[in-house]
């Protein structure tokens, strides 16, 4: 029986190791522990960040996992050593460059994007059918892009076969012209499978999956994304850095970490009310979101939108005024910039002055809410969304993941940020995940689902609070909600009027349940749509929260006005004092050189060489200033004995 778990997800910063095991009949979750990935330079092998992180976790538990030869002991041993069952899940490392083939572009084309996009795959070519390039640019396509998976779908059950098979076999002459190890996934008309595998053979691996669209109104993308994970945990083996023996130990291989939050997600959505669920991971170089609305669940991926080593990529895939909108000063481009090229350079850094915070957060913002807008068209595959400006659908749950939202140090401060970049309407539970326990769980999934249903049943995930959300757009300062907080345990009431415009944080202890009413008296105001509301809370690591600052959100303007409203946000949520925007902050730096202060210094450099060259009379310096090399120099060249001394004055000078 698997009683006992170690999980470990290898991310680009960080690889986190965590135990779940029985705790009195029941799965739970019962230490963490985490190292720096040491996937790059100069170790290049997480095997050694894998040993750091498990022997921090036998530290912690007193239980030993690893043999002498580094290999996790299963199954679990008689004296408690080892795991019945080990996992393993990844996000490092670049995406499989993958070359789409398919039959029609609104699709085969199109499920195939979807089942694409649960996983780390950069589509680097699309051919189809409509494709109006010949055949010899197409095969040159395919060559030149040098994937690392070819993936062909097309044709319903019981539909079109030649035109599928004519679209492989270009495939197939591009493989052996290319003459390297890539792998291809099949998953279209499944009478076709003997002879794509025929086709294929002795030329690549071929992954199997059931056909992403069996007939004109229906898809099925679960087995493609089920293939599409094997063919990244080949991937992962074949790159090196000590992936192979990960997967060789793993039950289930190196899973795709975006996968994992899928399967979840999923999950979470079937098991909610009317609401849906949302999931966001910024990871340093991949950002993922994922979402359940309606029933439908979608995972997008973007390698461009991270807020570490992929930090100067969502400069140019937002645009760099929609990091500037979240600035609370005067920032030039060259400054933005520079800030997201230095993040690149030392991706695990954190912010050392107020100014680097409000940058980071302004880029971690923008990145957000880029990767919303890139993944709202495909909550509804039915209907496009075209209008991105729309308020955000019901979601009664979102969970934040990804160290620059996780690791703030302040929980409020992490709502305050989910909040400002996806706007969530109505009352919304917020939650974190600073373990990294929805990949272990999504993992863990396709081998114990009872484990993954009571470590979520038991609060595996950081609960941060309930927050209502006001839409409309309050006056400022003026009372837009009443609120009535009944202590459930002492029967105390207290009341309290929110003012428009405010970020209002209620010490609610984590856990602590009260009953709480609310009503809405600013006009054209409500929440979700209701201007009473009676809620049973419980309280949370940033305790309970009002936003009453409208949605849509109601950014100043001005860059003047905005240097005071982003302060207040941040000390409401902290409790600390507002920090006051310097007033030269806000005017872009004058810098005037001072002309008479550059003279006497080029004259006093010029005096102190021709000093040091023997030549220090006034009349000698008027003549040689500007050409220290000249032929004056050259006619005075110092005594015998002085030369080395001499020159080696020069040199520093002049260094």
């Amino acid at each position: 029986m698997d009683n006992s778990i170690l999980a470990v997800d290898f991310g680009n910063i960080t690889t986190r190791a965590l135990m779940i095991d029985l705790v009195e009949g029941v799965y739970r979750l019962v230490a963490v522990a985490d190292e720096r990935t040491t996937g790059g330079f100069p170790i290049s092998d997480v095997g050694v960040s894998f040993k750091r992180v498990t022997d921090q976790l036998m530290r912690n538990t007193g239980r030993r996992y690893l043999a002498n030869d580094g290999r996790v002991i299963t199954p679990e041993q008689p004296d408690r050593s080892g795991v019945d069952v080990f996992i393993a899940t990844a996000s490092i490392g670049r995406p499989l460059r993958t070359v789409l083939i398919g039959l029609m572009p609104d699709m085969s084309i199109t499920s195939a994007l979807r089942a694409a996009a649960g996983t780390y795959v950069e589509i680097v070519d699309v051919i189809s059918l409509d494709d109006l390039r010949a055949a010899q640019d197409q095969l040159n396509t395919i060559i030149l892009a040098h994937p690392d998976l070819i993936f062909i779908a097309g044709g319903t059950e019981g539909g079109a076969t030649e035109p599928v098979l004519e679209l492989a076999r270009l495939a197939r002459l591009a493989l052996s012209l290319m003459g390297t190890n890539t792998n291809v996934l099949y998953a279209g008309n499944g009478a076709l499978a003997p002879q794509i595998n025929e086709l294929f053979e002795n030329v690549a691996t071929v992954f199997f999956a059931n056909n992403v669209r069996p007939s004109l109104d229906g898809e099925k993308l679960g087995g493609a994304q089920e293939q599409l994970a094997r063919a990244f945990d080949s991937f992962t083996e074949r790159r090196g850095l000590g992936f192979d023996d990960i997967g060789y130990m793993s039950r289930v291989g190196v899973l795709p970490t975006a996968q994992s939050y899928h399967t979840i997600v999923s999950y979470l959505g079937k098991t909610a009310g009317r609401g849906g669920v949302l999931a966001v991971d910024i990871g340093s170089a991949v950002s993922t979101l994922s979402a359940s609305v309606r029933g439908h669940t979608a995972t997008s991926i973007r390698t461009d939108l991270g807020i570490g080593h992929s930090v100067r990529s969502v400069i140019d895939a937002v645009g760099i005024d929609a990091v500037r909108m979240w600035i609370p000063f005067y920032a030039s481009d060259d400054e933005i910039v520079g800030y997201a090229l230095n993040k690149t350079l030392r991706p695990g850094s954190i912010p050392e002055t107020q100014r680097g915070l409000y940058l980071e957060h302004a880029l971690l913002r923008a990145a957000l809410s880029g990767l919303l807008c890139a993944a709202r068209p495909t909550w509804t595959p039915d209907q496009a969304l075209d209008d991105l400006s729309e308020t955000l659908p019901y979601f009664e749950r979102i969970i934040g993941a990804g160290a620059s939202l996780t690791g703030t140090g302040v929980s409020a401060m992490t709502v305050m940020l989910l909040l400002d970049a996806l706007q969530p309407v109505g009352v919304v539970n917020l939650q974190a995940d600073p373990n990294a326990l929805i990949p272990a769980l999504g993992a863990l999934a396709r081998i114990n689902a009872e484990a993954v249903v009571q470590v979520l049943d038991a609060s595996g995930l950081e609960n941060l609070c309930t927050c209502v959300n006001l839409s409309g757009i309050p006056h400022k300062g003026r009372a837009a909600v009443q609120v009535s907080i009944t202590s459930v345990a002492s029967g105390e009431t207290e009341k309290f009027t929110v003012q428009g415009g405010d970020l209002w944080v209620y010490p609610l202890s984590l856990g602590v349940p009260a009953r709480v009413r609310i009503s809405v008296v600013g006009r054209g105001l409500s929440i979700g749509g209701k201007r009473r509301l009676k809620l049973d809370v419980d309280g949370g690591t940033a305790g309970l929260m009002i936003d009453a600052r409208g949605r849509p959100l109601p950014l100043a303007i001005s860059l003047k006005a905005m240097s005071v409203q982003i302060p207040e946000w941040y000390a409401q949520v902290t409790g600390d004092p507002v920090f006051e925007i310097p007033p030269e902050w806000l005017v872009p730096p004058v810098i005037e050189p001072d002309i008479a202060t550059v003279t006497d210094r080029r004259k006093a450099q010029s005096d102190r060489v021709l000093s040091v060259l023997g030549e220090s009379d006034s009349a000698a310096s008027s003549k040689s200033r500007g050409r220290l090399f000249g032929r004056r120099v050259k006619e005075s060249m110092p005594a015998e004995g002085e030369a080395e001394s001499d020159e080696d004055d020069l040199r520093n000078l002049l260094s």
